[in-house]
């Protein structure tokens, strides 16, 4: 089932529709579902040539593929007998037989995979480059490139000479919105739907393989917990399919699985030089939504403060529950494993996975509270020793206002037993002048008729606002 992505795919028809040719580039995380989103466009399209590369072939494998994929798509009997040495005998064959033709719609050539394709080499890259200047341009053509966030992708096509100037679109794909991943998961409870969020994230192809038949105890353990889980072995193949150096990255990984460090820090404990190679990387995770990074409401985006976290929810999950006890799993015929290894703790993780949660979709947050318009960061706060966050949310707003937001995942509707910690919360943070402070409560079932009396909060978020669309 395709859900969401209403803004990528009213970006993609709105490029389809001009009456230029169009270069789009399309990336982001590998189960994202940059695919889905390709061939949903392209449903009712009738020029549309779609092209997946073999993951870890040799170029000769790859041009071998392609062939028979255009055997598939193209009626020449030709084909048939024909072998391609190398892509410029293939992209001539295209610009013959498919550019130069004239139809009324525009061609469509979707390259799925293309690091792979190019088996990690620029080559190919360039001579999309030559054929799209001299062959293809000016023939009404779309062009998709489409690859996993790596430095292939960054790197050779997104800054690359090659293409320096020619993409008209350029899309990062992201998850799933809260709303949106509540849709593929509508037969079951908001509760249950948010723990699912709080563990797999927005990532469609993880949301796709919860049974919304069975219960959240039983998805768990089929998942995650039994020798044959489907997510056992997830977070090895998201490295090591995705990333060329996956045990650099990794290595990042393991560090922020223990708290928030600045770039120095990442430097010195994993023993990376501090210059462009860790740049790169972290910045590519961050691209890939497996990290984030922030920096204290009051500097600068330069700042040398600036931190960094895990952000995927289910790298957080795994190095909690499953990889600790991944022996186990792999042994363990026992049916209920996820309530044995997670019963004593699972309640305060699905807290702090609230707060990482709520911090990650603070724009939608904001846009629920009404000031979107006028934000101008979101953040948590810290000072640059912090261990963790002192305060998990805040806002810093054009009209010149901070909202503090206090974050709880509880089970009932909230007292006003929350306003000491709350006011404690508030004199930790250091007012610009001329600033005023609103309060914010962002819960699973709001707040009781004590604190609504009590005036105190100038915002409520709910559960049900959260997994309502936008």
């Amino acid at each position: 089932m395709f859900v969401g992505r209403k803004n990528e795919l009213n970006l993609i028809e709105d490029a389809y529709r001009t009456g230029k040719d169009e270069l789009v580039v399309l990336y982001g995380r590998r189960r994202i579902g940059k695919s889905s989103l390709v061939k949903h466009f392209a449903e009712k399209k009738s020029s549309f040539y779609e092209f997946e590369a073999l993951e870890g072939e040799t170029t000769h494998r790859q041009i071998e593929h392609f062939s028979q994929q255009l055997q598939k798509q193209v009626d020449d009997p030709i084909l048939d007998s024909v072998r391609f040495k190398n892509w410029e005998q293939v992209f001539t064959y295209l610009t013959e037989k498919i550019f130069k033709r004239k139809t009324r719609t525009k061609k469509i050539l979707f390259l799925d995979e293309l690091p792979w394709m190019a088996a990690g080499r620029s080559r190919l890259v360039s001579l999309l480059k030559y054929y799209w200047d001299n062959h293809w341009k000016g023939r009404h053509v779309m062009l998709i490139l489409c690859g996993s966030v790596a430095s292939f992708m960054v790197k050779k096509v997104l800054q690359s000479n090659a293409l320096y100037g020619r993409t008209t679109l350029e899309i990062l794909l992201k998850g799933l919105t809260p709303g949106e991943a509540a849709d593929i998961l509508s037969k079951r409870s908001g509760e249950e739907i948010l723990n699912y969020q709080l563990i797999f994230g927005g990532v469609p192809k993880y949301l796709e393989q919860i049974n919304p038949n069975r219960s959240f105890n039983k998805n768990m353990n089929t998942l995650c917990f039994s020798p044959h889980g489907t997510m056992l072995n997830e977070i090895e193949r998201i490295f090591y399919s995705q990333f060329r150096e996956p045990r650099t990255y990794a290595k990042i990984i393991n560090l922020l699985k223990n708290g928030i460090f600045s770039m120095g820090e990442i430097s010195t404990k994993t023993k990376i030089p501090s210059g462009g190679g860790l740049k790169q990387y972290l910045e590519n995770l961050e691209r890939a939504e497996m990290i984030r990074s922030f920096i204290p409401f009051d500097r600068s985006q330069n700042s040398k403060f600036r931190k960094y976290t895990l952000a995927d929810e289910f790298l957080v999950f795994f190095f909690k529950y499953i990889e600790p006890n991944l022996q186990a799993i792999k042994e363990s015929s026992s049916r209920k494993l996820f309530e044995t290894l997670t019963q004593r703790s699972f309640d305060v993780w699905l807290g702090f996975a609230f707060e990482r949660f709520c911090l990650k979709h603070a724009g939608m947050l904001a846009s629920i509270m009404e000031f979107a318009d006028d934000l101008l960061l979101a953040s948590p706060y810290f000072e640059r020793n912090d261990e963790r966050f002192q305060i998990d949310l805040l806002y810093k707003r054009a009209d010149r206002v901070i909202t503090v937001c206090e974050i709880k995942h509880h089970n009932k509707k909230i007292g006003t037993h929350i306003i000491p910690e709350m006011e404690r919360k508030c004199t930790l943070v250091k007012l610009p002048r001329g600033y005023a402070v609103e309060k914010a409560l962002i819960s699973l079932y709001g707040p009781d008729n004590s604190l609504k009396d009590a005036g105190y909060f100038h915002h409520f978020v709910t559960l049900d606002d959260i997994l309502s669309p936008i």
